[in-house]
């Protein structure tokens, strides 16, 4: 989040999906789940959920995404702790994928010259 531009340092926006827009009310009722749920996500390591200056908790776009995975993980019949597991693991390999897909691209366009 704090990315820095050539213009300057950049201000995070509400559509950035990493921008902690949320409190707990409106996130929890976002995806359909009760806070205590989203806490409980969050103990077991599925994302650290971003605090404000007074300390409550704010949930980005991103962590509502990988809640709401969970959550369908969990209402199928996965206990929590698989989930959480699952969705992690999904993650890493959309980043692999994506890293494979990056290098494939170069190996095949122009020599990047240093």
């Amino acid at each position: 989040m704090n990315e820095t531009t050539q213009s300057g340092p950049r201000t995070p926006a509400l559509g950035d999906a990493d921008f902690p827009g949320y409190a707990m009310g409106t996130a929890a009722q976002a995806i359909g789940v009760t806070p205590a749920f989203l806490r409980a996500v969050e103990t077991a390591g599925l994302f650290q959920s971003h605090r404000s200056g007074g300390g409550h908790r704010r949930y980005s776009q991103d962590d509502l995404q990988r809640a709401d995975r969970a959550r369908h993980l969990v209402d199928g019949g996965v206990r929590l702790d698989a989930a959480v597991r699952i969705v992690e693991l999904e993650y890493q390999l959309a980043a692999a994928n994506a890293m494979i897909d990056v290098l494939s691209r170069r190996l095949d366009g122009p020599p990047v010259r240093g």
